[in-house]
């Protein structure tokens, strides 16, 4: 593989991750917003301790660390 073709595949994985992020997290009450910034090492705003007039910038293992987020995850019947 060329240079190219490895940045290329970096930018295409870290797309894929922010998209993923976005699904887990997008619905968690205290997420205020998620970066569009892949590159971003905090892209995540979250109003939990501070509200959401001024949220703290989190990065993703800090967000998924609290777990707020499943609280509002959809339940998958069995």
């Amino acid at each position: 593989m060329t240079e190219q073709q490895l940045m290329d595949e970096m930018l295409e994985l870290k797309k894929e991750k922010h998209t993923l992020t976005m699904e887990l997290i997008g619905g968690c009450e205290h997420c205020v917003r998620i970066s569009s910034n892949h590159d971003f090492k905090t892209p995540i705003y979250c109003g939990r301790f501070t509200g959401p007039l001024h949220p703290t910038c989190l990065d993703v293992k800090t967000c998924l660390a609290c777990g707020e987020y499943r609280k509002n995850m959809l339940k998958i019947p069995s």
